[in-house]
Formats: C-alpha cells, structure tokens, sequence
C-alpha cells in the first residue's frame, strides 16, 4: 500500500530549500510526525544549524521538573489496567485519554486479588469517562474547581487536617468521601495530563500520593504528549543525546528549555526561518506569521497561512508509520487506514535538504 506515495512537489521543494538555506537561524518546530520525519528533521537540523522544538514540549517540562524536585511514583498502562482496583481521573485531559486511547476499554484481569474497579473523577468538569471498563463505585468531586486548590483540600482531609469554609467548593463530606475512597482501594491510579497542571499543582498530587502510599498502594499515569510529542522527545534522545528542545547552530547538540523555545526565540526576533511539521498536528500557530515559514501541513488543513505550504501525508492514515503506543508504551508499525498518494515528511523533509545540499559551494 505503501507505493501508492509519491515524491514531493519539486518547485516547493526548491522555495522551501532557498527560504530555509539563506536563514542565519532557522527554527523546525510543530514536529508532529512519526519516527522517520523526526529523523529527518534532526538531519536537516544538523545541517542547516536549526533550533528543534516541538509543540508539546511544556508538556514534558512540567513532568521533568516535579521529577528533578520530588520524585514522582509512576506505572505503565497496561499494569494500571490490570492491577488497578481504582482508577482516579484528575482533570479533563485525563478523562479525554481513558476514552481516546481505550487504555481501560477491558477489565485487565491478570491478578485474581484485584477485586471490582471503581472510577473517581477529580475536577474533570462535566466530563465523565464513556470507555471505561468498571463494575465498582462511580464518583467524582471538585467539578468546576481548579486543580491545584482541589488536589490541597483532599490532601488536608488525608491528613485530617481542618480546611474551614470553602465557600463555593466542595464540602467536607464530598472530600472525605473522596478521600476513604482512595484509601480503601488496594491498588489505586491516578491518572493526570501534565497539561491540565502547572509543577505546582503536579508536586502537590504527588504529595498526595505519597501520603497514600503510607495506608495503601497507589502510583500514577501521565498522559503522553500530544501531536506524538513523547515519540518524538525519545527519537531525539537517542539520536543526540538530548531532550528537545535542542540547537544545533554550533555543530553539534545543545538543550536548552529557554534558548531553543522557537515561539520565544520568533517573538525576540532571533529566527529568521521556521520549517513548521504537523503531519499530526497541531495547526499553524499565529506567532508563526512574524517570520518567513515553510508548512508541512496534513491532508485535509485549510487555510495555512505560510510562505511555502507542502501538503503531506499522516503516518497510519495515509501511509505507513511507526509511532509511539499510548497503551503498550512503546512503538509500534501502522499500516495506513485510507491509503493515499501523499508525499511523509521524511521524504519531504529529505528532498529539502537534498536541494539544499546541492545547492551549497
């Protein structure tokens, strides 16, 4: 199926490769791609000195830091599957990735003491899981209330700590329902996605998870970076060593959260070309209309508003692709759904830096 792929169009090719190549400092950002069009974007990196930055990469940032300060208590998906007797959803994105991901579609089953699973929502708003497996309590508490705020009340309930008027919060009922129900699982799980937190609110939860663990078993589950960030944070890692973001202006890797932050770098006025990919998102940001842009844009995106636009194919959709697994945490081959004949990124990404290649002394 994967023949049915062809080449990129040459004359945008050849525009992309001039913007690209007269640049002091080009930035590739976006990186919403699979394994091979994040290696060829790190390749044409190296070679053009270009700052590497994905759109997810304050995702990670929040996790990395509440790791280097605290610690973080952490599981796979599929021994939260099987072992969880109660799954914690804390925040919208959480609820979002059980239903999208399906990663408790099943019951697990593996270990014969795990008695029936209940779900408990913390702050998700009115969202509720719909593909989730349970035969235990349903409940939820905090609705409408900031994650921070509700993660420091439970907290003090745990440690039966007086938390005076709330005003317009939870009562104390709902927290310490919320609380004995955490403490009565044998293997609890809270699920989080560091987008819904900032590393305050994350320490906190992981405060509370500590106390957990002195009457319990408990741990968590991040949701992964979105548009294949955390793919694309471990292709990066083995192929320089590094996380993103990263430069590359001075022959080999540097990390660096705030030089190498392409919207900052492009709001100071320090970049002067950016290759955006978002084979799987995300769309073309606004900050982007203040410098020369080339867009690699997927099937079906309208209005890119960009120097050069490039339409490309989606790794699983339109063409084959190995992408990071949400569920099995790890990577793994897609054949493509609805085979198209749309140029990857690798093979445009690739045909730039050919043409720049050759257009060099």
């Amino acid at each position: 199926m994967s023949d049915l792929m062809t080449g990129p169009d040459a004359e945008a090719v050849g525009r992309a490769a001039a913007l690209l190549a007269r640049a002091r400092q080009p930035a590739i950002a976006g990186l919403g791609t699979d394994v091979d069009g994040v290696r060829a974007a790190l390749k044409l990196a190296a070679r053009i000195g270009a700052m590497v930055d994905h759109a997810a990469v304050a995702h990670g940032r929040v996790e990395l830091r509440t790791l280097a300060d605290t610690g973080v208590m952490t599981t796979t998906p599929t021994e939260a599957r099987h072992r969880a007797d109660l799954v914690v959803l804390a925040g919208p994105g959480a609820v979002a990735f059980a239903d999208h991901a399906r990663a408790f579609a099943d019951g697990g089953g593996l270990y014969p003491w795990r008695g029936a699973r209940g779900v408990l929502c913390l702050g998700t708003g009115a969202a509720r899981p719909a593909q989730m497996a349970f035969d235990g309590d349903v409940a939820a508490v905090g609705d409408g209330q900031p994650l921070d705020r509700l993660v420091a009340l439970l907290s003090a309930r745990l440690s039966e700590r007086p938390v005076g008027d709330l005003g317009n919060g939870p009562d104390a009922t709902a927290l310490d329902a919320a609380v004995l129900q955490m403490k009565s699982a044998a293997f609890g799980v809270v699920v989080y996605d560091p987008a819904d937190f900032d590393h305050v609110a994350l320490d906190g939860l992981m405060a509370l998870v500590r106390k957990l663990n002195a009457e319990t078993r408990f741990t968590t589950l991040a949701v992964p970076a979105h548009h294949h960030g955390r793919g694309a944070n471990l292709v990066a890692a083995w192929n320089t060593g590094d996380r993103l973001p990263i430069g590359l202006g001075r022959g080999y890797p540097e990390q660096d959260d705030w030089r190498f932050d392409v919207e900052r770098a492009v709001a100071a006025r320090e970049v002067d070309a950016l290759l955006w990919i978002g084979a799987l998102g995300p769309a073309l940001p606004a900050w982007s209309g203040d410098v020369p842009t080339v867009a690699l844009i997927h099937h079906g995106a309208r209005d890119a508003a960009a120097d050069v636009v490039i339409e490309v194919g989606v790794p699983g959709v339109t063409h084959a692709g190995v992408l990071a697994d949400a569920v099995r945490d790890g990577f793994a081959y897609l054949e493509p759904r609805a085979p198209q004949s749309l140029p990857s990124v690798a093979a445009v990404v690739a045909a730039i830096e050919a043409a720049i290649a050759g257009g060099q002394p």
